[in-house]
């Protein structure tokens, strides 16, 4: 008895509690193993195989790979004896660096525009996506040929001939080439815009609201809450935009790296590709690591804090208005305010403007689905008759009777659908989970998943392609759905980087 009372009395052993910064660890590790675990088993022995490729010479014959070291032999011959990939890399930063740009301009302009009291906001909305859902090399290829996306015409216009002369060639020729290429690079913005308008959504409409009672401008709102607030959406976007044209497959670059693939030249072949694979990711990652340090490093500007909103725009100088019969009697400030609306932002003219622009945008963008619906309504005789252009003698849905027997559509609509939506429906799953790890937690090594998540997805596809053979023949993972559906399992699917990275973006708001 006593024995037991001296036990009961004995102070209990108190369970260890985690403080917040180590259940963050844990928390966020366990979101992101998915991706790791992938990482582990899917993505990292291709990386480091092709590596190691880069530095031999390498033949593939019927006995398999067969490898012959050379050193840094291919990268020697990247910078001395064939220079074909660093001269096309030049071309695709200098036109890229624009493009990046104009995309994105082009995406926050339309997402502020959409994100106001427009009636069809929707239907605009899924116009400016729709090129993201059938933009592929072959398509878009096609479309280039045909003209349908670029502007050839544009430099006989004269005024194109105006600036020629006075800004001279230089500046000429590089306007007609951006205008040339202007719904081409609209092509490209759906993603960005669904993304700035997501974040739009989310802000804070209180903010606006006070800045308007200290007198704030619409202008003055885009410049201090609209744009700061889109800053971590811009630099993901700038990101995505960059890898996506550099890993697209018209690009210049992309298709040297393939065209070396299995040239049978001496210096040539899998090992010299590599190397050009691995010196294009080191200047792809050069400028992604330049984009963060403008927009996140320690020697960009200070900003200023500001504990409230208030206050915050009186401070901004101001022209004072002269008197005129729109701001100084009360029938021209009606008419003021019915013509442009309160804050210039709701009335007729500014409407009627906005209403105009989303139109000839949505034709701009709608144009290249018409020219091929046209086309596959063309008979063979309109084909071989010059005089037809576009719209058809008579509409010819033999095209598609043909289409439907010789593809065998529905059975290979059935089978594209369970290998495209099972593994999709996965990496969904999966990757919102990383990019929910990543967005609300701090932990170990986030940095550096971060970094790998980014390498993984500038590294061109195509120089991956036989060591994830090799991999994928291993895990006995070949001619099945698994093949597909196992890595988007575990955040390792197609483009896996652009889900996380738009769902990170979601969920740090």
């Amino acid at each position: 008895m006593e024995e037991t009372k001296v036990l009961s009395n004995a102070p209990m052993k108190q369970k260890k509690r985690l403080n917040n910064a180590q259940r963050d660890n844990l928390a966020g590790l366990a979101f992101v193993s998915p991706w790791i675990i992938g990482f582990l088993v899917f993505g990292a022995f291709p990386m480091i195989y092709s590596l190691f490729l880069s530095f031999n010479k390498v033949t593939i014959s019927a006995d398999g790979i067969l490898t012959d070291w050379i050193g840094i032999g291919n990268y020697q011959t990247a910078f001395t004896t064939d220079r074909t990939m660093i001269q096309a890399l030049l071309s695709f930063l200098k036109e890229s660096l624009i493009m990046v740009f104009i995309i994105n301009v082009f995406a926050v302009l339309f997402a502020v525009i959409l994100n106001g009291n427009i009636k069809g906001r929707g239907f605009f909305r899924t116009i400016f996506f729709l090129p993201v859902v059938i933009v592929s090399g072959p398509v878009m290829s096609e479309l280039v040929d045909k003209n349908v996306i670029v502007m050839s015409t544009i430099g006989d216009f004269g005024i194109v001939n105006l600036i020629g002369t006075t800004l001279g060639a230089t500046v000429s020729n590089f306007i007609v080439r951006t205008f040339q290429n202007l719904v081409y690079m609209f092509w490209f913005s759906g993603v960005q815009l669904i993304v700035y308008l997501t974040v739009l959504q989310k802000l804070d409409k209180s903010m606006y609201e006070a800045s308007q009672m200290d007198g704030a401008s619409v202008w003055e709102q885009f410049w201090k809450i609209t744009l700061p607030s889109l800053k971590t959406a811009i630099f993901i976007n700038l990101v995505y935009t960059f890898i996506l044209l550099a890993t697209f497959d018209n690009n210049g670059v992309i298709n040297v790296i393939k065209n070396c693939m299995f040239d049978t030249q001496i210096g040539k072949g899998f090992g010299f590709s590599s190397a050009l694979a691995w010196l294009y990711f080191l200047a792809l990652a050069i400028i992604i690591a330049i984009l963060f340090l403008i927009f996140f490093g320690k020697f960009r500007k200070k900003e200023k804090k500001y504990g409230s909103i208030e206050g915050y725009f009186t401070t901004t100088k101001r022209y004072d208005l002269q008197p005129n019969f729109f701001n100084s009697t009360p029938k021209g400030k009606k008419i003021k305010r019915i013509v442009l609306g309160r804050n210039l932002s709701d009335g007729i003219i500014v409407k009627i403007f906005t209403y105009v622009l989303l139109g000839v945008m949505s034709f701009a963008f709608l144009y290249p689905f018409i020219y091929m619906l046209l086309i596959s309504l063309q008979s063979p005789d309109d084909v071989l008759n010059p005089s037809v252009n576009l719209i058809p003698t008579k509409l010819y849905f033999q095209n598609f009777v043909k289409a439907f027997k010789t593809i065998g559509f529905f059975k290979a609509l059935g089978q594209s659908v369970l290998y495209a939506l099972v593994p999709t429906l996965l990496q969904v799953a999966s990757t919102s989970l990383v990019g929910y790890g990543l967005a609300k937690f701090k932990f170990k090594g986030k940095k550096a998943v971060f970094g790998l998540i980014i390498a993984s997805f500038i590294i061109p596809s195509q120089i991956l392609m036989i060591p994830t053979y090799v991999t994928y023949s291993k895990l006995g993972l070949l001619g099945s759905i698994l093949t597909f559906a196992l890595p988007a399992t575990f955040a390792q699917g197609l483009k896996n980087a652009i889900f996380i990275l738009l769902f990170y973006e979601f969920f740090i708001m």
